[in-house]
């Protein structure tokens, strides 16, 4: 079955089809034009096809592209991807130099690093490409996911020469379908006998029936919601509500790493091993799903050593679930101020100021999608086994865009890292951040936290002192 790709997708966006066969997600922006097309044109005739016009559109992504195959019958599957470059309009200027190199994985597992549809067609352009792979599809479900690992050119020449794209793909099953249209001659009469007893005692059952009815409505609705959620998150990065439950022994007190205005933090280990942490979202938070499943999209496109991996969700529950890595040395906030904390020398302590400050930059300026975190401090700052800091906990984070001034919000965050003119007048910019980063920076020094749960009057916060040293010369 055809079904067109002509959905007018964005940065952080997705899309459906009419008929739930096919759904697509992107990622990213471009440079240009902040509302450009996210597809491309050209009337030129195409070669190594029986069908030109097919490749005249191509959908592009200068970041993440997915396409999700959902309903499918388990088993495998041929599935056919199929590129074409389009040309510069003149080849010896500066655009000319355009490189568009991305990874493609398939069911999570990537097929084909750095892969350029240029050189893969022999240095030509409107020459299609044709890759096929068999692809096992479990849980009638099917990703293709075309990423940009940092190959190839990000930015230039212009909207249109770099990032992933693709002009047509399908997926054909290496068995026959099964069809359940026929019914026998037994099933037929049983069928009459069971609709006659039902009409029988039609009277009693009514409010019965309609009971279910409703109940069957809400389900429906409920698991096309969930449905069209997965299409933005990826069903191999949805764990079920009885698995997150079986990996932290039903939320066992005794596994409970932390717990925080926005939820609580469990320990737990998957059937395959891994060891996790599933953040269980607080009841009395205003996010509703679509608006969590989207921030889970967005922060699952940006990776880095120096940011806490995100290894999927669940939608199942009353709350949402989160879960990522389990880092060993938990939070810094512990390993600095807690009882039996860690023995951190200088050179530690310097790399780790480092390493926060490289997540930070990769947020705000090296990240396809722009993001200020919020709320950066101690304790959202992990330690893994070898003390490499990493940021966590993306509940108050907010897409950025660097070309307004200014962005008014509600005031949010912890207090004692609040940037003035952000405690006093909401202006969101990335120096909240940065200003975040440098009270942190001073309670790595100082060894003193900043964060005070009291307000009393003769409280010292810690750049109070460090100001007071500064002005009398004396050192930290």
């Amino acid at each position: 079955m055809y079904q067109a790709d002509n959905a007018n997708l964005g940065a952080a966006s997705h899309y459906v089809g009419g008929a739930p066969i096919w759904g697509v997600s992107s990622s990213g922006r471009f440079m240009d034009p902040p509302n450009g097309s996210y597809i491309i044109y050209s009337s030129r005739q195409f070669q190594n096809t029986l069908d030109s016009g097919l490749f005249q559109t191509a959908r592009m992504s200068p970041s993440s592209l997915r396409y999700y195959g959902i309903g499918l019958e388990n088993g495998n599957y041929t599935v056919t991807l199929q590129f074409a470059e389009f040309d510069s309009p003149d080849p010896q200027a500066w655009k000319s130099r355009a490189r568009r190199v991305f990874d493609i994985y398939l069911q999570g597992e990537r097929r084909e690093q750095n892969f350029d549809i240029r050189k893969a067609a022999g240095g030509k352009s409107f020459v299609v490409v044709k890759k096929q792979y068999v692809v096992p599809v479990v849980k009638n479900f099917l990703e293709i996911h075309l990423f940009w690992a940092g190959k190839g050119t990000c930015c230039i020449p212009t909207q249109g020469y770099y990032g992933p794209a693709i002009s047509a793909l399908s997926a054909t099953p290496n068995f026959i379908p099964t069809v359940h249209y026929s019914v026998d001659k037994k099933s037929s009469s049983k069928t009459g006998v069971i609709v006659g007893v039902v009409i029988g005692v039609a009277v009693c059952l009514l409010a019965a029936l309609a009971g279910v009815f409703v109940w069957r409505q809400k389900r429906k609705k409920m698991l096309l919601e969930l449905e069209e959620l997965y299409t933005i998150v990826g069903r191999p990065n949805v764990f079920s509500y009885s698995e997150l439950r079986s990996a932290t022994e039903n939320f066992d007190s005794s596994n409970l790493l932390g717990a925080g205005g926005y939820g609580s933090v469990y320990k737990g280990k998957l059937s395959d091993g891994r060891v996790v942490a599933v953040k269980q979202l607080s009841e009395s938070s205003n996010q509703g799903k679509v608006q969590f499943a989207t921030e889970i999209e967005t922060i699952s496109r940006v990776q880095h050593r120096n940011l806490v991996k995100l290894y999927g969700c669940c939608l199942e529950s009353k709350t949402p679930l989160l879960v990522y890595e389990c880092l060993e040395n938990g939070s810094l906030d512990h390993a600095l101020f807690g009882k039996g904390g860690l023995n951190l020398d200088w050179p530690r302590r310097f790399e780790i100021c480092l390493g926060i400050a490289r997540g930070i930059a990769y947020l705000h300026e090296e990240s396809s999608v722009r993001i200020v975190h919020r709320d950066i401090k101690a304790s959202n700052v992990l330690l893994d086994a070898d003390l490499n800091p990493k940021i966590s906990d993306f509940g108050l984070a907010k897409l950025y865009d660097d070309k307004k001034t200014h962005v008014s919000t509600k005031v949010a965050g912890t207090f004692g890292y609040l940037a003035p003119e952000y405690a006093m007048r909401g202006h969101m910019t990335e120096k909240i951040d940065v200003f975040a980063f440098g009270v942190v920076a001073l309670e790595i020094v100082a060894g003193e936290s900043n964060h005070h749960t009291t307000l009393e009057e003769e409280t010292t916060y810690i750049f109070e002192k460090v100001w007071d040293l500064y002005e009398n010369g004396n050192p930290l």
